[in-house]
């Protein structure tokens, strides 16, 4: 009996000596906290990874697990986010600072990924009050022949805001392309406007991609990623059929009397091409002004053809009689059943394109005003 007691002592007091496991994530808040700490893990959605455990001499917090996969991590506290953390293979790390007051005021100790995250964070965070400040200037009203001065300089500060944070994004990328970052840092916005557009960037997002599937194939964010940038690069491809610069494509359209026309078979003249329906307000407010506006450009060469979407000729003759539209006009009329978009590459209506006597697109645009600089610059040319 006595020696079965020992045992059992034995083995207690073993249990109650076992070390703890070495914490791979020990925060250090400057101010002590007692709500619930938890670590959130990245796949397909966050989901609970770690809690933890707390030192009461020290304060300091622990997370502590045998194995910690490489990926993306969330810290919340008390459900609420806090700080996004990349985690690789350079363990143990430290996070110090007010977990209260945000990324500000935290810094982080051996995991550079995550530092540099949290930089890029801050970037975006200036960037969008750098634009909130631009708009706050904007005037309540101006005159209308200072508006599209105003608007082409409002747009050109705006994108050099946009391109100098990009290119601060691309540094920290540059030293971070083993890692989890890039990815990241390519869906990084600015309050709603991404600083990596997927079309005017398409080049940085395949080149992550390609880097990401490479280091991490089996990571569920980054076959999402993955099948992003492949829908990405099939719009590539259509969006780029009357991108500007190419050619413009061959395609034959009915004219009113129902004769086919080749829409590049047209004159050797600049032409602007407006593609339109006649049930659609925003056509119909560019329709309404076209003729007036068009006037000075037409009387100098160019030329002007509407391509139709409408399904119903009557409507679609009626809005050229009441907007006066006495130009070369094209329509399959067949609506939304039309091939006309898909063969011209586009998704929105009312679309402009300017093509100069080459046949080549010179502008891709759905406003008026957008066209003034290059229609001139090909009238001059």
């Amino acid at each position: 009996m006595k020696h079965c007691l020992f045992i059992l002592l034995v083995v207690v007091l073993s249990a109650c000596t076992k070390p703890q496991k070495t914490p791979y994530l020990t925060l250090k808040p400057d101010i002590p906290i007692s709500d619930k700490i938890e670590l959130y893990y990245l796949e397909d959605t966050y989901t609970l990874f770690d809690v933890t455990t707390i030192d009461e001499e020290s304060s300091n917090i622990y997370f502590r697990k045998d194995t910690v996969p490489e990926g993306i991590y969330e810290l919340r506290i008390n459900n609420k986010p806090i700080a996004p953390i990349i985690i690789s293979s350079a363990l143990p790390f430290s996070i110090n600072g007010n977990f209260a007051a945000g990324l500000e005021q935290l810094s982080v100790t051996n995991n550079e990924e995550t530092k540099a995250l949290w930089k890029a964070k801050l970037i975006a965070n200036t960037l969008t009050n750098e634009i909130q400040q631009v708009a706050i200037n904007i005037p309540d009203s101006l005159p209308e022949n200072e508006f599209n001065r105003y608007r082409d300089s409002l747009y050109l500060e705006i994108n050099g805001l946009i391109d100098n944070t990009r290119n601060k994004l691309n540094n920290l990328t540059k030293k971070h392309q083993k890692s989890l970052l890039p990815l990241f840092l390519i869906k990084l916005q600015a309050g709603n406007h991404p600083i990596f557009h997927p079309e005017n960037n398409s080049e940085e997002y395949y080149e992550v991609s390609n880097h990401l599937n490479n280091r991490y194939p089996k990571y569920a964010p980054v076959q999402q990623f993955a099948f992003q940038i492949d829908s990405l690069m099939r719009w590539n491809v259509f969006n780029s059929i009357t991108k500007e610069g190419r050619k413009l494509p061959s395609i034959s359209i009915p004219n009113a009397w129902g004769q086919e026309f080749v829409i590049d078979s047209i004159d050797d003249k600049p032409t602007l091409f407006l593609i339109w329906n006649s049930t659609d307000k925003a056509s119909r407010d560019i329709t309404k002004r076209f003729m007036r506006w068009s006037w000075p450009y037409r009387n100098k060469g160019v030329q002007v053809c509407m391509i139709s979407l409408d399904d119903n000729k009557d409507d679609w003759l009626t809005a050229i009689k009441q907007d006066r539209l006495a130009v070369l006009h094209l329509s399959d009329l067949k609506g939304k059943q039309s091939q006309i978009m898909d063969q011209l590459g586009l998704k929105t209506i009312p679309t402009l394109l300017l093509i100069n006597k080459e046949k080549i697109i010179v502008k891709r645009t759905t406003e008026l005003e957008k066209l003034t600089a290059s229609i001139e610059e090909i009238i001059k040319n």
